[in-house]
């Protein structure tokens, strides 16, 4: 039974912390999930944080963040990229919820559709108010108010009328602003609207975007929380956890919804709002009378008795106050229709999400429908015991903690939304009625239409439909039934006809004849030939545009836009089907050629009138919506960082080095439009062909809007990072551009490993084998590269700071074998004995590292490692990609499929700071994050990490916990001075040191000590805070060559100070002298410190709170690199017998 004053939930759209789908942010709180994580201090520090914040006891840098806000479809929309940038973010992304939440309705935005309004409110928003502080500290602030572009941007008061605008709707469009209960107020109102006839589908929401992150510091008394989560009624929380999130759903009158077979997901049964007057201890303070007087009128309203509520989501901000008037407030709420206890369950979003203001409504009416149309009743995630135990006790609820279930038809749920100003709103809802439209009629074959803007979208479609079909849920026939009615029809169109069961697998491999794709540039209208006497069925003519012509012959030449339809018989052709006919054709078989006629007239561009021809069956079902392309538009990359003082400026013209600024070669060149690009995009003059994007101040979003200016003009898309990112330059992008336009494949246009580009690119999309369900049991270490110099090192910290067992593979005939080559090594590098009882020899390969695994000892591996240290690889700076991929890369994704299909999940990985490049908009710096652009110059080694790092975040996605550790030059031991004779620093200090003479070689190099790196790689690989980070394992300072020799001064080996080409000379002349190896080799060297970088360029702060706590220092010290020299000498290595008598002044070493 239905009430006149029923309201359907026919759709919803949302952008929340891990859900950008309903359906993903219903099933979060069906499993508990908390959004709410501990940030990374590189973001906090992007954000414009201190040092002194971060390191503040009482900085909480725990928050839920909502990835993507950044981005935007902009060109579905109609938007250009320099408007994108000026609206708010939050208006853009309620922009994109809204066509969602109509799409998932079946009633997408159509002139001739249903009056469609929109209520919805916003938050006052960081960005466009960074946006107005820029206009003001550039032009002054009148100049900055009276901006029309970021008046139409940011004003809140437009929002709504954009979205009216963007989407073709005619009804009211309003804001709503009452704080915190603005998108529950928008769904109030937006009810009435709809019961007053003022439109026919109302969309109601709100919008919220706290991003960029910056953490806060911690106010006992205040209003966020001392941890940054927010326990709703707990007695632990200290306050609330502000985040970000959309959501907008779309009602109808339940009566219509009912006739057109909507997909109804609940009823709103009633609603009511109001304010708590003046009668409180402040404006911000609620009372328990002004929350109940609003929940008993709203179950008045929906005439439910508080008895057959099964559950209340509350407003539950988890501040002490406001949650224990919350309870007073709706246990006195419901009192007035019963006195039983503990019968209705009680939780908030906000444990989930965080409180994500002008949208904390509408995200708990989201969770309020999932409740009442499943019966399932979310776990309330981080409630341990009750805040109030005496009045929980006493009241009508209980707080669940598991998950459960009730399916009582006549179940409902209260949800309860409360403004900061105490403005509250409530709403009841119960769960959807049965359908009354009938189902439209199944059929052996099927025929599925799908379109969109671009071919590239049009397959993103498909291949989300027949994830969808793959579940079983929707019956196939209504599928096909909402793709017509309730989807807009765009130029790339697709018709896919298969039976039921086979739908799925044609859709994600799209070819003739079952499915058929055709791009359509107009609408075409549609000529119907019939011969004289037949008549033409009423059903066709029908559900064709118009008045479609009938005609006796075919027309000699057919328009473009035209598409010709033959009743009886005839020839089909590219812009012709035949619709056979004969006098005495089986209704059902006459039902199917209509259809597939139809569908043939659709394909090639005629507006059908799928309604009309629907006969009044068929019912719309909720499928996967528009698959929008985004990008970013962020004004914010070209500002200062929103938490940054006063004192932050931006770096002038005058900053910028213009020595190497040239002229293009010619007028009208590729590089002569670029540098007039490059100059606009930057406001200088003086950019040469050779300037680095990264140090004329340039940002991601620059780039983007670089590369979108190039590819419009030239329709060549660049690649970001393969392009160079920083580093690139006009040079660089005009030799892409050209080569993309010569049809040149990557390896001619992006020179790098070696011309390996194509090869690079294949691996980036190597199949990782899917992770087995159930974690592995073991706790022990797998451990690679355990006989190599650092490998060595590493074993010997892990048997100091673990106490199980270490699997080393070795490269062995057998274990006895494996055993003493881990012997030899430590024996040569002066570390102790390995403890033969611990560490367990699995002799093998690399190259074969899977089949390995499987086999040692039957499976034990499988059973006994719980994580694994990738420690093995080849360390060649001189091969190229293609060779290199053999051993660093192609067994490490081995090792990941054997690992993932036995559910061991933990994978510390021994990268080099060799695949880092310089980040954007720093100034030249490199940061110690997980992304990091491909440096175009980067050598084979480099880039065969660089490809390992971007497979392992692919590997993250599906619950592999990842840690990526980058040394740089590892140099020796503290104890001993053990190092690696192969490393080009012991040639260049023996050169110099048997020359007399040290170049003066500004270039950086980042080094620390080996047992340093070993240790802390050791440790942090157990840390559970060390998941997904990256580690620069070197010192804070980068060294170069000049500063290393004025070390080994300081340790009694002077040298004298020469140019390079000075020092070069000498080098070579001793080495023609002597015929010495080591010399041989350093008269080719290039000075290959890392170029660009100064001291404090490379940042390395991840792993400086571990080196304080064990009282450890990587910095390379006089003594440290004299004791490497002494090693090699007592070891006779090349290096070391170059210098033997120089550094064997002091004696040997124990």
């Amino acid at each position: 039974m239905t009430n006149e004053t029923d309201i359907a939930v026919v759709g919803a759209g949302c952008r929340f912390p891990d859900a950008w789908t309903p359906e993903r942010f219903w099933r979060n709180l069906d499993a508990g999930v908390v959004s709410m994580r501990e940030q990374d201090e590189d973001r906090l520090r992007a954000s414009g944080v201190s040092d002194a914040d971060l390191k503040a006891p009482d900085f909480v840098r725990v928050a839920a963040t909502l990835p993507g806000a950044e981005d935007f479809a902009a060109e579905f929309f109609g938007v250009s990229p320099t408007e994108a940038e000026t609206i708010d973010p939050q208006h853009r992304l309620l922009l994109e919820s809204c066509w969602e939440a109509l799409e998932s309705a079946g009633h997408p935005p159509r002139a001739d559709g249903p009056v469609t309004g929109i209520f919805a409110g916003g938050a006052p928003s960081r960005y466009s108010a960074a946006l107005l502080a820029a206009k003001t500290m550039e032009s002054g602030l009148i100049e900055a108010f009276d901006d029309l572009g970021l008046t139409l941007g940011g004003l809140g008061d437009l929002m709504t009328s954009r979205i009216g605008y963007k989407l073709g709707l005619r009804g009211p469009t309003v804001g709503v602003q009452t704080a915190c209960s603005s998108s529950l107020y928008a769904v109030h109102y937006a009810t009435l609207s709809l019961l007053s006839g003022e439109c026919d589908i109302a969309l109601a929401g709100g919008t919220t975007i706290a991003e960029p992150v910056t953490g806060y510091r911690y106010q006992p008394g205040g209003l966020t929380s001392e941890d940054g989560y927010c326990r709703s009624f707990d007695a632990t929380s200290t306050g609330t956890a502000f985040s970000s999130g959309i959501g907008v759903v779309a009602l109808r009158r339940l009566s219509d919804a009912l006739a057109d077979g909507d997909p109804i997901l609940a009823v709103v049964r009633g609603s009511a709002i109001g304010n708590e007057g003046s009668n409180r201890p402040g404006f911000t303070a609620p009372t328990p009378s002004g929350v109940a007087d609003v929940v008993a009128a709203a179950l008045r309203v929906a005439d439910v008795p508080a008895r057959l509520l099964r559950y209340v989501e509350a407003h539950g901000s988890g501040t002490a106050l406001g949650d224990h008037i919350e309870l007073l407030g709706l246990t006195d709420g419901l009192r007035a229709t019963t006195s039983d206890s503990g019968f209705c369950g009680l939780g908030s979003v906000k444990a989930n999400i965080g409180h994500t203001g002008a949208t904390a409504g509408i995200a708990g009416f989201l969770k309020a429908v999932h409740i009442v149309r499943t019966g399932n009743l979310p776990p309330q995630p981080m409630f341990d015991r009750p805040r109030d135990p005496g009045i929980l006790a006493e009241s009508p609820f209980f707080v669940p903690t598991s998950a459960s279930s009730n399916l009582d038809r006549d179940r409902h749920v209260l949800v309860n939304s409360m403004g900061v100003g105490g403005t509250n709103a409530v709403a009841v809802l119960a769960p959807p009625p049965a359908p009354v439209r009938p189902p439209a009629p199944e059929t052996e074959v099927v025929r599925l239409v799908l379109s969109g803007r671009s071919r590239a979208e049009l397959d993103a479609l498909s291949v989300r439909l027949a994830d969808e079909l793959d579940t079983g849920a929707p019956a196939v026939a209504d599928v096909a039934h909402t793709l017509r009615v309730g989807r807009r029809s765009f130029t790339e169109r697709r018709v896919v006809t298969a039976a039921a069961g086979e739908l799925a697998s044609v859709l994600r491999l799209p070819r003739p004849p079952a499915a058929r794709t055709m791009r359509t540039t107009a609408a075409r209208r549609a000529i119907v030939v019939a011969p004289e006497g037949l008549d033409v069925p009423r059903a066709v003519l029908a559900a064709l545009p118009g008045k479609p012509e009938v005609v006796r012959e075919v027309p000699a030449r057919p328009s473009a836009d035209e598409f010709v339809l033959l009743v009886g018989t005839g020839e089909p052709g590219p812009a012709r089907h035949v619709l056979a006919l004969e006098p005495d054709t089986d209704p059902g078989v006459l039902a199917d050629r209509i259809e597939e006629a139809l569908t043939a007239a659709w394909l090639h561009g005629v507006d059908v009138a799928w309604e009309t021809a629907s006969g009044g069956r068929g019912r719309r079902v909720a499928l996967p919506t528009y698959p929008f392309s985004r990008r970013r538009y962020w004004a914010l990359d070209r500002m200062p960082p929103i938490a940054a003082p006063s004192s932050w400026s931006r770096p002038t013209e005058s900053t910028v080095d213009t020595a190497s600024a040239v002229n293009p070669e010619e007028p009208g060149s590729i590089e002569a439009e670029l540098l007039d690009l490059w100059r606009d995009l930057f406001g200088v003059s003086t950019i040469g062909v050779d300037d680095e994007f990264g140090l004329l101040g340039g940002t991601s979003l620059l780039y983007v809007q670089m590369a979108l200016k190039v590819q419009q003009r030239h329709q060549v898309l660049i690649n970001v990072h393969r392009s160079g990112g920083s580093r690139t330059t006009v040079r660089r992008v005009a030799q892409i551009v050209r080569g993309k336009l010569g049809a040149e494949g990557n390896e001619a246009v992006y020179q790098v490993a070696d011309g390996d580009g194509d090869l690079m690119d294949a691996d980036l999309q190597l199949p990782l084998a899917d992770v087995a369900e159930t974690e592995a049991p073991g706790t022990d270490v797998l451990l690679t590269g355990a006989t190599g110099f650092l490998g060595a090192f590493l074993l010997h910290e892990l048997l100091a700071s673990t106490e199980g067992r270490i699997y080393c593979l070795v490269r062995a005939a057998d274990e006895a074998e494996g055993r003493e080559r881990l012997s030899n090594a430590a024996k040569a590098l002066g570390l102790p004995e390995t403890d033969s009882d611990r560490v367990h020899v699995v002799p093998g390969d690399l190259h074969d590292i899977a089949r390995v695994c499987r086999e040692y000892r039957d499976g034990e591996l499988a059973t006994q490692v719980g994580r694994v240290l990738h420690c093995a690889a080849r360390v060649v700076f001189t091969e190229p990609y293609r060779v290199l991929r053999e051993s660093n890369l192609l067994p490490m994704v081995d090792l990941l499929s054997w690992m993932r299909g036995n559910g061991i999940r933990d994978f510390s990985f021994v990268s080099t700071v060799a695949a880092t490049g310089i980040a954007m908009g720093t100034g030249g710096k490199i940061l110690e994050t997980r992304e990091q652009p491909l440096d175009p110059e980067q050598g084979g080694y480099g880039v065969s990490k660089w490809v390992g790092e971007r497979l392992l975040e692919r590997a993250e996605r599906d619950g592999m916990r990842v840690r990526v550790f980058r040394p740089g030059v590892i140099v020796s031991s503290r104890a001993t001075g053990a190092c690696n004779e192969k490393d080009l620093v012991w040639h260049l200090l023996a050169s110099g040191l048997a020359v007399g003479a040290h170049p003066l070689d500004e270039r950086a190099w980042p080094m620390a000590p080996v047992d340093v790196v070993a240790k802390a790689i050791a440790e942090l690989s157990f840390v559970p805070g060390s998941v997904g980070r990256a580690y620069h394992l070197v010192h804070e300072k980068l060294i170069n060559p000049r500063q290393m020799f004025e070390l080994l001064a300081e340790a009694g080996l002077p040298t004298e100070a020469v140019d390079p080409e000075e020092w070069k000379r000498r080098v070579a002349e001793k080495a023609l002298a002597t015929g010495d190896e080591v010399l041989s080799n350093m008269t080719l060297y290039e000075l290959e410190g890392e170029e660009n970088l100064g001291e404090d360029d490379m940042e390395a702060k991840g792993w400086q709170d571990w080196l304080s706590r064990s009282g450890l220092s990587s910095e390379p010290t006089g003594e440290l690199l004299r004791g490497g020299l002494e090693y090699l000498a007592e070891g006779k290595a090349a290096a070391g017998e170059l210098v033997a008598n120089l550094v064997r002044t002091r004696g040997t070493r124990s």
